[in-house]
């Protein structure tokens, strides 16, 4: 499973993510600058995706994260240019039918709160899938 994890998080950052993330850290650079220069809400929820998926994937899928069905993000903080940030993401249940993850974003040298998130994915097909793999 852990190799699914690593493929998985890989697959990401080589699709749309792959300029955002590393290592759950962020350097905030121009083009992820909104109008008011401070980092646009977009780039912050996808850490917030990427990151609350893997850790529900972790909790025993190995094939797909599920399908979100809610993401709830709020900003505490502005995110300025050169600004580093990290994620921190915990499975806080995971279930029959639903996996539920909490993420926070942090500045990694001030350890200000950036944005507070929860992360829902709906996780039956993605269950049905990991019974049927072979290790």
């Amino acid at each position: 499973m852990t190799q699914w994890i690593e493929n998985y998080f890989h697959q990401m950052l080589d699709e749309f993510d792959g300029p955002l993330l590393k290592n759950s850290e962020i350097t905030i650079q121009s083009n992820h600058l909104n109008h008011i220069k401070t980092a646009h809400g977009g780039i912050l929820m996808i850490l917030v995706d990427v990151c609350g998926s893997l850790v529900i994937a972790l909790k025993g899928l190995n094939h797909s994260s599920g399908v979100s069905t809610n993401i709830n993000i709020s900003f505490t903080n502005p995110a300025k240019e050169d600004d580093v940030l990290f994620v921190g993401a915990e499975c806080i249940k995971f279930g029959k039918a639903m996996g539920y993850a909490d993420i926070k974003i942090y500045n990694k040298y001030t350890r200000k709160l950036i944005a507070q998130s929860q992360h829902v994915k709906y996780i039956v097909i993605a269950l049905k899938q990991s019974e049927k793999a072979k290790f």
